[in-house]
């Protein structure tokens, strides 16, 4: 308190001196004529005088600043104290209403215990009633003290059955409470075992499907070797008859017969080959023709459509998460100009075909798109992670023809976590905007590039082909160049990840721009 006393004391009196001194200042520069900066000489006296002024009152205040703790404590924490002292006055409020609630329960307590002093006392009346009324039990008692002796051993008798009946209960609760808890513990295996069990008819049920399958692949393979075994017995038969009769042209019957069957394979192979070519030229003819005179919907890489499928899965769920995904490609196809084909969607899952040597050549597999989806279903289904499913687009589709796409899972990992530092980069602000805008285009390509090689799942630009991981605009790039070149000095750029981020997500980020060391 004194000290703050003094400090105010010792304003009021620099006041004072600052006033004689910015008036003795001012007569003497107004006597001499003094001009500053080109004004005139009374303009130039009240500056001076003004800033004389300023300046012995921000020396004094600096002065009691350094001087004087309490001063400095008032400066540094004036608005903090007063805020404490709203809280503690608030808090001052409530211990005295707690205090007067805890004076009225202690007049009520008081109350109570003299009402519990008048009960004592009404009490002691009625125990020394009591006490004569005992005198006269007790002769009683002793009439019937007799009596209590001959049933007691009658009642010794009882408490030994009763105590083994107590203890026949006690025998019984216990083997209850581990019935109990044998029950609780056979529940939980119940449980569990349903689970399991639904597991197993699953896998039954797929296991039959394939053994269906196979017993069907196998009847017709039964039925061909049938028809084979009766046809080699006829052949037999023939061969037998006509053995006697055919014994000098044999040679030339077997010579002919071959060079008549190379010719009918030959011909065979001409005739499918001509008709696969003719086909595939009119496919290609066709396909020319429409990206020479139609415009692409749909480019090659560009994927239309992209889901995630959380781990463990059932294939059921899966199944609809692909159908899902193949209904938005649909629709993002049509947007693009793409038409429906015989599947009715816009989209079709192309055939795969696969040649497979064999001991007599080679053997042409056809993967359709069903099988497609049943391998990826089996797949997913399977997984211990999250899967992002792709619908990608396998090649340029022209406006008005069905986008030939292709699905590929990909993991789902977690990429950056939010507010996870990104990249790093300088950049001096005091460039030209171009400069500073080049810089910046470079530096979202170098954090493109890094942010693929930790696995995000890019996007391709269908206008330039190139992948896109984030959703950073060219306005945006503008409005950050120019708040570094607002800086106008070397600016240390850092790139945060907005948001978690996993693979299949697109690349959200905030920047800060600090001064470069």
């Amino acid at each position: 308190m004194w000290w703050t006393v003094t400090a105010l004391a010792t304003t009021v009196l620099t006041g004072g001196l600052i006033a004689y001194a910015g008036d003795l200042i001012g007569r003497r520069m107004g006597k001499r004529r003094a001009s500053l900066f080109g004004l005139r000489p009374r303009h130039t006296a009240a500056i001076i005088t003004a800033a004389t002024g300023t300046l012995i009152s921000l020396l004094t205040t600096l002065a009691i600043y350094v001087a004087v703790e309490p001063v400095r404590r008032v400066i540094l924490q004036g608005e903090s104290a007063i805020r404490a002292n709203a809280g503690l006055r608030k808090e001052n409020d409530r211990l005295i209403s707690a205090r007067t609630r805890e004076r009225h329960a202690l007049r009520r307590a008081r109350q109570e215990r003299a009402s519990a002093e008048t009960q004592r006392l009404r009490a002691v009346a009625a125990r020394v009633t009591a006490d004569k009324r005992l005198k006269v039990v007790q002769v009683s008692l002793r009439v019937a003290l007799a009596q209590a002796r001959s049933t007691e051993m009658a009642r010794r008798l009882a408490e030994a059955g009763a105590k083994r009946a107590r203890a026949e209960a006690d025998s019984e609760r216990s083997a209850a409470q581990d019935l109990a808890r044998r029950n609780e513990r056979l529940r939980s295996v119940t449980s569990e075992l349903t689970d399991r069990s639904s597991e197993l008819q699953q896998r039954n049920e797929q296991l039959r499907q394939a053994n269906t399958a196979l017993g069907a692949t196998n009847a017709a393979y039964s039925q061909e070797n049938d028809a084979i075994s009766q046809q080699n017995e006829k052949l037999v038969r023939d061969r037998d008859q006509l053995t006697s009769l055919l014994e000098r042209l044999r040679a030339q019957q077997v010579q002919l017969a071959n060079e008549t069957e190379s010719l009918q394979a030959k011909y065979k192979e001409m005739q499918d080959s001509y008709t696969t070519a003719y086909g595939a030229h009119r496919s290609l003819w066709a396909m020319f023709e429409a990206l020479r005179t139609r415009r692409i919907a749909v480019h090659g890489g560009e994927d239309l459509a992209r889901t995630v499928i959380p781990s463990g899965t059932p294939p059921e769920g899966v199944r609809k998460a692909i159908d899902s995904l193949l209904s938005a490609a649909h629709i993002a196809a049509l947007a693009r100009g793409a038409a429906p084909g015989e599947r009715a969607r816009a989209v079709e899952i192309v055939d795969k075909r696969f040649t497979t040597p064999t001991a007599s050549g080679s053997t042409v597999l056809r993967v359709t798109e069903d099988d497609r989806i049943d391998a990826i279903v089996n797949r997913v289904s399977r997984s211990d992670e999250p899967i992002c499913l792709l619908a990608v687009a396998v090649a340029n589709s022209a406006q008005g023809e069905p986008a030939a796409i292709d699905l590929q899972p990909l993991s789902n990992p977690l990429v950056y976590r939010k507010g996870q530092e990104v990249a790093v980069r300088k950049i001096d602000g005091s460039n030209s905007p171009n400069e500073v805008f080049d810089e910046l285009v470079l530096m979202l390509k170098g954090l493109g590039q890094t942010a693929l090689s930790r696995g995000i799942i890019p996007r391709m630009d269908p206008a330039t082909g190139e992948p896109q991981v984030g959703s950073y605009s060219a306005a945006d790039l503008v409005n950050l160049s120019t708040k570094v070149r607002a800086m106008r000095r070397l600016v240390e750029i850092t790139a945060y990840a907005a948001n978690d981020t996993t693979a299949s997500d697109r690349l959200d980020l905030t920047f800060r721009l600090r001064p470069a060391i």
